[in-house]
């Protein structure tokens, strides 16, 4: 999975998580320090890995992301697996 390797997939990720749904805007200024450019390319290839889910409801409306069940999933794995390293 090579998205998972990109710099800001899983922090995107975990804005989203973190929201249920969240907006473009929303994930931007959780991230702080991103570029919008680097925010759409990390949203687009997470889209296409169908790690998040893009849907809004009419063309004119602001997109909403949510995380797909695959994407909360690996998301829950990671932190198991972060957490069983932290472990005495």
């Amino acid at each position: 999975m090579r998205i998972i390797r990109r710099r800001y997939s899983l922090a995107v990720m975990n804005a989203i998580q973190s929201r249920g749904e969240a907006r473009y805007h929303d994930i931007a200024t959780s991230l702080g320090g991103m570029s919008s450019s680097t925010l759409a390319e990390t949203l687009h290839a997470l889209v296409a890995a169908r790690l998040v889910d893009r849907h809004s409801k009419d063309e004119r409306a602001h997109a909403g992301y949510t995380l797909t069940e695959s994407g909360a999933k690996l998301l829950r794995r990671l932190r198991q697996l972060l957490l069983s390293l932290d472990a005495p």
